[in-house]
């Protein structure tokens, strides 16, 4: 049982990444590919993880100094 649900669930990830890459196509008129649109999640979300790590360390260093 478990096997089959791991099977299923990359299906349904890229069928999701699909209907974004289509909508976001739709949206702006231009052609977005599917591998395009992965990329930009990974590097918005390393830019994601890299601001919230330096605003919990300023924020530290800020807290520090006023104390």
């Amino acid at each position: 049982m478990k096997a089959g649900a791991a099977a299923a669930r990359p299906v349904s990830e890229l069928a999701m990444m699909a209907a974004l890459a289509k909508a976001i196509s739709r949206a702006t008129r231009t052609d977005v590919d599917v591998e395009t649109l992965k990329v930009l999640i990974i590097f918005s979300g390393a830019g994601l993880l890299l601001s919230l790590v330096a605003a919990m360390i300023y924020g530290q260093a800020l807290s520090a100094v006023l104390s």
